[in-house]
């Protein structure tokens, strides 16, 4: 957590590329508009993923990057053009980067609605983009040397949601009716999640998550 003097940090370079929320409207709308025009299509593809995560908290001084698990249930429904969505846990958060940071870890189930752009359809090898809002809910927060609650210690005011946009890419390998599952992805917050109040010292955060990650699905239908 900060001190009344924050020293340089990653972070800093990181919240200078500012995700504009006209962005996360249009990605919003596009996902709202087409998902009943590509939920119509027999294809579909369900399966689990798990992977590493490497996150920040935007806006916080004297924190570094979090390495954490990603990992749950994917669904892919539609053709080219389709939908991608699923059920996971994503630990996100910082690490301090100097004796005075103490490091945040924020945990959430997360729901993701992204339109998918299929490159290889029928092919065995298939190259796929996509980008769409999530929706994370907090299940857990903890701060490093303290036990118990984040909301517990004094000055430290955590959300329980967080609303977000993700963008990635990836190759499915396809064997038969099985599929191998491989991908990266990067989400970034539009809400603030956590607030920190230290004397005249006062900070919001926003997450900032990388995720890389692979996993195995089944073909259904089509």
């Amino acid at each position: 957590m900060p001190n009344a003097e924050p020293a340089w940090s990653p972070l800093l370079e990181v919240e200078a590329v500012r995700i504009p929320r006209g962005l996360f409207r249009l990605l919003l709308c596009a996902t709202a508009v087409l998902v009943p025009a590509v939920s119509a299509h027999a294809q579909t593809q369900f399966g689990g993923i798990i992977g590493a995560t490497f996150s920040t908290l935007r806006g916080i001084d004297g924190l570094d990057t979090r390495t954490g698990l990603i990992g749950g249930l994917s669904l892919v429904s539609g053709g080219a053009l389709g939908l991608q969505t699923g059920l996971l846990f994503t630990s996100k958060g910082a690490k301090g980067s100097t004796s005075n940071a103490d490091g945040v870890q924020l945990d959430y189930v997360e729901v993701p609605l992204a339109l998918r752009l299929s490159l290889g359809q029928g092919s065995n090898i298939n190259p796929h983009v996509y980008a769409g809002p999530y929706f994370g809910f907090k299940i857990d927060c903890k701060v490093e040397g303290f036990s118990g609650d984040c909301d517990d210690i004094p000055g430290v005011s955590t959300k329980s949601v967080d609303i977000g946009g993700v963008v990635g890419g990836g190759l499915d390998f396809s064997f038969g009716p099985l599929v191998l599952i491989t991908g990266l992805r990067y989400g970034f917050g539009i809400s603030t999640v956590a607030d920190f109040e230290f004397g005249s010292v006062r900070e919001s955060a926003k997450n900032g998550s990388f995720a890389i990650y692979t996993g195995l699905a089944i073909k259904l239908g089509g």
